[in-house]
């Protein structure tokens, strides 16, 4: 009887296992596939950018500035995303504005990168005003200023933008809870991971709307499956709490592994602790 519980106590562990070969397997042939597709890709755009087709100039800067089918290589980014830009590219000029406000390829120039961000945001440009928001209030090439930022903020929001959305909630959640929640709930239904977890606390919670354990743990679920450390060691605690869902050992284990494979480090506590008691 007691083998038999030490073999049932492996089994889920042993099906993972192989699980996780067979995934591991499917994934790296999956790479190897894209990879040749991405070089492909790259060859491709290169000689069409070299040929003078304009609109490829944006492409080979996203790939340079990504690393796909080629190496990662900012400078290279930044020179391509600049002569889109010069062509009237919006985008373009985002991209080169945001790489100067960081100093990504090129020497780091906030005040420039702010006055091309307040250009494109005044035309229309919505991520634009997502870090005029940033700008006026960290202070990155102009004043510090609580009230254009919060106006940005809202202009970000009112363009629908996930993290217009999640700052401007966050913002809201004490002043305002339900507004706060409702502007959380637009965002993690746009796949924002980070609004999925904090909608999944105000459930939890009671936070500008009724308490809800079953949608707390559906919203918080969503978050974890996006890699969202947080969230992956929530969902194994409420697993193992049956909180929103039938409680199950295993969710909680998987979960519990993931999130501290994924760095949380209240997660890899605890996994030590259950690899030790075996």
């Amino acid at each position: 009887m007691k083998k038999l519980c030490l073999l049932l106590l492996f089994l889920p562990l042993n099906a993972a296992s192989l699980s996780d070969w067979q995934q591991t397997a499917a994934e790296a042939e999956s790479h190897k596939v894209r990879q040749t597709a991405e070089k492909q890709t790259f060859k491709q755009i290169k000689a069409e950018v070299k040929a003078g087709f304009e609109d490829s100039l944006v492409d080979l800067a996203d790939l340079y500035y990504d690393g796909i089918g080629t190496k990662k290589n900012y400078k290279k980014a930044y020179k391509y995303y600049k002569k889109a830009a010069q062509l009237h590219n919006e985008y373009a000029a985002y991209s080169q504005a945001f790489m100067l406000m960081y100093g990504q390829g090129v020497k780091k120039n906030q005040t420039e990168a702010f006055h091309m961000f307040t250009t494109l945001a005044e035309n229309g440009f919505p991520p634009a005003a997502l870090e005029l928001f940033r700008a006026y209030k960290d202070g990155n090439g102009c004043e510090k200023d609580p009230v254009q930022s919060r106006r940005w903020l809202e202009r970000a929001a009112n363009y629908r933008l996930p993290a217009g959305l999640l700052y401007l909630g966050a913002q809201t959640l004490e002043e305002n809870p339900e507004e706060g929640f409702f502007l959380l709930k637009q965002a993690a239904d746009l796949e924002n991971m980070r609004a999925q977890y904090l909608t999944a606390l105000c459930y939890q919670e009671g936070t500008g709307t009724d308490p809800n354990p079953n949608r707390a743990f559906e919203y918080m679920l969503l978050a974890a499956k996006q890699h969202y450390a947080p969230a992956q060691w929530q969902t194994a605690q409420w697993y193992a709490q049956g909180y929103g869902t039938e409680p199950s050992a295993y969710q909680a284990f998987r979960w519990t592994r993931l999130a501290a494979q994924n760095g949380e480090a209240a997660a890899q506590k605890r996994l030590a602790e259950m690899y030790e008691k075996g």
